[in-house]
């Protein structure tokens, strides 16, 4: 990724082009935190030539988000392309990340007072349930097989997007959100890789897949011990979103990342969080842990 660096009378501007993914994000980090150096309390990102990001990029937004907020600064995203926005909004970050339409209307906004509650409403469908979240079943139908495409590999994760655009080109053409798809098919299989395998290229990874005109549907199984977590992870995620749906910003603020003894630095939970969010047919993980099976109905 490519980043541009302008600055102007309190604030930086930074001019964003490639992907912010697992490679990229961490030296974007590093050169933006220049700013921060430099006594810059307010930074604008103008995102209009990023064409990809991923958990690891959002990781990234959150650190410069928190740490301007605890400076009494702001961070504000620009021009943002659908599919980038999209990722921020399954994550349920649109009401911290300051999001402009235009370059203009972020400069005009960096010194307009935050407000302290999340904007909107959220309209909820009748009878709907509490909130989504993992489920834990053996027997659950998302984790059958049969009549799905199957693949094994020995993978790191320097291969993961390149399997990962191997895959989505079996979906139909007519899927707009391909980009997006791809994205949500890499974190699910950069999880296995990561946390399951430990980045070990001698374990395997088994991947099932099936699209159709209506849907798409991944499984992928890891060698690991397995995501013990998930009691944890759902009631940590159905308090963040209690939160968000109340409009709550000051207690959204302790649910921006999901952490565990096991985390690493550009971990946050954040792609558990886009996952739940964007597969609305379910996250559903076996008894063990080292399963998942995630499905996308485009009837809905």
């Amino acid at each position: 990724m490519q980043v541009r660096r302008e600055d102007r009378q309190g604030l930086s501007i930074y001019n964003m082009t490639g992907e912010m993914d697992l490679y990229s994000s961490q030296e974007i980090r590093e050169q933006i935190r220049e700013s921060l150096t430099d006594g810059i309390k307010n930074i604008i990102l103008d995102c209009g030539g990023m064409s990809y990001i991923d958990s690891s990029g959002i990781g990234v937004l959150i650190s410069l988000f928190t740490t301007l907020r605890k400076k009494g600064g702001q961070l504000i995203l620009c021009n943002l392309q659908p599919s980038v926005q999209s990722v921020i909004s399954f994550t349920k970050l649109t009401g911290f990340l300051q999001i402009s339409d235009s370059l203009e209307e972020a400069l005009s906004s960096v010194s307009a007072p935050r407000k302290s509650a999340l904007p909107g409403t959220i309209e909820k469908k009748t009878g709907e349930s509490n909130y989504k979240g993992i489920i834990r079943d053996n027997s659950h139908p998302l984790l059958q097989t049969a009549g799905m495409y199957h693949k094994e590999f020995n993978l790191d994760l320097r291969r993961v997007r390149k399997l990962s655009q191997l895959i989505i080109q079996k979906a139909p053409p007519h899927i707009h959100e391909v980009n997006l798809l791809e994205q949500q098919i890499s974190e699910i299989i950069k999880n296995a890789v990561r946390h399951g395998n430990r980045n070990d290229p001698n374990k395997k990874i088994k991947i099932w897949f099936s699209f159709a005109d209506d849907h798409a549907h991944l499984i992928v199984q890891d060698e690991g011990n397995g995501f013990k977590d998930v009691q944890e992870w759902n009631e940590f995620y159905s308090r963040k979103m209690k939160a968000f749906e109340e409009r709550d910003f000051d207690t959204m603020m302790s649910y921006l990342s999901y952490r565990t003894v096991n985390s690493i630095e550009s971990d946050g939970g954040n792609a558990l969080f886009a996952a739940v969010e964007y597969w609305n047919e379910g996250v559903v993980i076996s008894e063990r842990g080292n399963r998942v099976a995630v499905k996308r109905s485009y009837n809905s």
